[in-house]
């Protein structure tokens, strides 16, 4: 297979220094670590015309596509798994949203570029190098496979929102200006009587990216239109659910009813819906953190958590309808049959309700609160045929943990395997070769010819 697929290495080594601190760990493993740390530095990467001529014989077998309608559209996504307090693990992926039914399996978002280090603007530049020029190519040329049938290529983008604002060469989400697809400053989130629409274009930031304020560098996928820039569904899910769950601990410190009893309350509460939870003071702190959900279990608390053993009964029903509200709104995003218009009312009236004088302020608006509001509704109308869970980055989150967990977990690092410290290939080239070698098996049929073993009794 690697000869259908070359694996290639990029050096990343002179790039990689930074002081950053991962605000939330997915992996703790002290051994899975360790063998991150010692691979920084060194990443691979496969040639995505490559991966998709091996595909498409199987994608037209499987009436996925249609020779009679030669368009694959193509989606681009990023993600980087924090492994401990300062290294990340990067994965690019490409899916194919013509087969929109599957696109929920990680094996189905095929990994093109791997390193381990930090998402950073610099060494993203490097590390997508080639990867751009096949993009362009593919943009400009289409593709032709091997049997000389041309395609037409259409290029979208999804990620949360740090990846997304690197690669669109934007400011940071906090700010002032900090919006991908129009012009809103934080000052002017409060203002209802304004309506925001996608006003920016790729091109203008491709020709000359200060024309729009908060863009501080070239945007690295300048040939994917910026219609085309969804945000990912789930992020807005989780990063939504936070600011409420926050905003229902402060307002216990605004009541004075935040203390060891406020902090056993939540805690019984959680166990009664089966959440993991727990508060911890750091060393030298005085400031309480807690447990850092995941994404099931934020979904469990914004439906099931009681907010009446915490505040007045008038109040927690106040606070439990706002989350109420928010969770349809959630499940409206991700359904396929969600109309744009009603959407676009539906959040309009979520958020007046989450600036009513008896909740919060326009400053506890959030970024990803301003394009659920604004931008989402659009996304679903010009995105219809796909759905906006089509953009969904659940399983290529799902797709590195698992392979950061079990590639990395074995003695597979560089410098292992005896004394001299040879003799065991990076953790990297494992990762891109066992893809090829999945490739190969579920695109050439081989897992149904295989034989499992027979148990006889005698």
């Amino acid at each position: 297979m690697n000869k259908f697929i070359p694996i290639s290495l990029i050096n990343l080594t002179p790039l990689q220094s930074d002081e950053s601190v991962n605000s939330e760990i997915h992996i703790d493993d002290l051994e899975i670590i360790n063998n991150i740390q010692e691979s920084i530095g060194k990443g691979g990467r496969r040639n995505i015309i490559d991966i998709l001529k091996f595909l498409i014989p199987n994608l037209l077998k499987q009436k996925i596509l249609n020779i009679s309608n030669p368009e694959i559209h193509l989606r681009i996504s990023g993600d980087g798994r924090n492994v401990g307090r300062k290294v990340k693990q990067v994965m690019i992926t490409f899916a194919i949203l013509n087969n929109k039914n599957n696109l929920y399996y990680p094996e189905n978002h095929h990994t093109i570029i791997l390193y381990p280090g930090i998402e950073k603007y610099e060494i993203l530049q490097v590390a997508l190098e080639q990867l751009i020029i096949e993009l362009r190519t593919l943009k400009e040329k289409g593709l032709k496979d091997h049997q000389g049938r041309e395609w037409k290529i259409e290029l979208y983008f999804s990620s949360d929102w740090k990846f997304l604002a690197i690669c669109l060469g934007l400011n940071a989400a906090n700010s002032k200006y900090f919006c991908p697809w129009c012009e809103i400053s934080k000052e002017q989130q409060g203002d209802l009587s304004l309506e925001w629409k996608i006003n920016k274009t790729i091109n203008n930031i491709h020709q000359n990216y200060k024309c729009y304020r908060g863009h501080i560098r070239p945007a690295i996928f300048d040939m994917i239109p910026l219609q085309n820039w969804v945000p990912d569904e789930l992020h807005i899910m989780l990063r939504i659910t936070d600011v409420l769950w926050r905003l229902v601990i402060d307002e216990l410190k605004s009541r004075n009813t935040w203390g060891n009893k406020a902090r056993d309350v939540i805690i019984e509460e959680m166990k009664r819906i089966n959440v993991r939870f727990h508060f911890w003071l750091e060393v030298g702190s005085s400031t309480w953190q807690y447990t850092s959900l995941m994404g099931q279990d934020k979904l469990t608390v914004l439906q099931h958590f009681n907010l009446s053993k915490l505040f007045p009964h008038s109040r927690a029903i106040q606070i439990r309808n706002l989350w109420d509200n928010f969770y349809l709104l959630h499940k409206a995003m991700k359904d396929f049959n969600t109309d744009a218009k009603m959407f676009s009312n539906d959040t309009h009236a979520w958020l007046h309700q989450f600036l009513n004088s008896d909740f919060y302020q326009a400053s506890d608006i959030t970024p990803y609160i301003h394009v659920l509001v604004y931008h989402i509704p659009e996304m679903i109308k010009i995105h219809n045929h796909f759905g906006l869970a089509a953009f969904s980055c659940s399983a290529v989150e799902k797709k590195n943990h698992q392979q950061v967990s079990h590639f990395f977990k074995k003695t597979t690092k560089d410098g292992g395997g005896g004394k001299n410290g040879k003799g065991r290939k990076s953790a990297i080239l494992d990762i891109l070769e066992h893809e090829n070698r999945m490739l190969y098996f579920y695109n050439c049929n081989e897992i149904e010819s295989i034989h499992l073993p027979k148990r006889l009794r005698i």
